[in-house]
Parts: structure tokens; C-alpha cells; sequence
């Protein structure tokens, strides 16, 4: 009975972004970005994105996720290719308030600082540069600093970068 008790106290206490940073990263498929890597062909991550595909050309696939169907927070993923494959991801947030964007945000930099180390700030971006798993160098940056936007918006950029 105590190691019931133990299970659902624990369960209650689990914070509630991390699921969604965790849904939105596709963290569980693997890969670099939600089951891809850089370096991916154009066909790799069409099949193996979830999301409803809102333009696709050989250069470039956009596509749109709802995140939760019982509030409005939705977000873009933008896959951009080049003769050697996946080399850019955008990916922009729209939660459904600011209370909602700043844990979102946290949560975010957690899950990239627990993969890839302390982030480097500037300008209200948070900004990592690494090695992924398959040899890739790649620089990620985090920001939510808009004010010309109405709504709140977080975006994140993973980019193929140089040694």
C-alpha cells in the first residue's frame, strides 16, 4: 500500500510542462528533432512527422501541430533541406498565454541543458552549440523576446552549423 501511495503522489507531483516540451521535441522518437537528424532526406522526415503538412516543396516542408486540442496552443515546424539533406529546423510556439510561454520556454531550455550543457545568453536568446549523435555540428537557439507579435510566441532554431 505504501508503494501505492508512493506511485500517485509522485505521478501528481511531475511538472506539467516538461510533457509538453518533451510532445512538442518528440523527445522519445529519438533522433535530433522529433525522430529526424540532420542530414535526413527530404522523404525520411515526411514519414516520420505526425503533423499536418501545410506546404511542402523539395527545399522545404512546413508543418502544423495543435499541441492540445482543450487550449489554443498550437505550433509551426519548418523542415529545410539542401543537397546534403535536413540542415534547418524552425520550429515556433504559440501558447496559449504568457504564463503558459514562460513555463513552455523553461522547460524548453531544461531539456536542452540537461542534452547539450549550459546555454550561452544573449539578447533574450538562449543559445547552445553542439556535436548530435550522427557527427553533425549544429548551433540551437531559444528565444521569445517579440514585442511586435500579439500573441505569445516562442521560437527555436536548430541549424547545421561549421566546426
Amino acid at each position: 500500500m505504501t508503494i501505492c501511495c508512493l506511485v500517485l503522489f509522485s505521478c501528481n507531483n511531475a511538472a506539467p510542462g516538461n510533457n509538453d516540451a518533451e510532445k512538442i521535441l518528440g523527445s522519445t522518437n529519438g533522433g535530433d528533432f522529433r525522430g529526424v537528424n540532420i542530414g535526413d532526406d527530404h522523404s525520411e522526415v515526411i514519414n516520420s512527422e505526425e503533423g499536418v503538412s501545410v506546404y511542402s516543396m523539395p527545399d522545404e516542408v512546413v508543418y502544423r501541430v495543435p499541441l492540445n486540442t482543450q487550449d489554443s496552443t498550437w505550433y509551426e515546424i519548418s523542415y529545410n533541406f539542401n543537397n546534403n539533406g535536413l540542415y534547418n529546423i524552425d520550429l515556433e510556439i504559440f501558447p496559449k498565454n504568457n504564463l503558459a510561454s514562460k513555463t513552455l520556454k523553461n522547460d524548453l531550455i531544461t531539456y536542452y541543458i540537461n542534452k547539450y550543457g549550459d546555454c550561452k545568453t544573449f539578447g533574450g536568446r538562449c543559445s547552445w552549440r553542439a556535436i548530435t549523435e550522427n557527427g553533425h555540428y549544429v548551433s540551437i537557439t531559444l528565444t521569445d523576446s517579440f514585442p511586435d507579435t500579439p500573441k505569445p510566441l516562442i521560437k527555436v532554431n536548430f541549424n547545421e552549423s561549421e566546426k
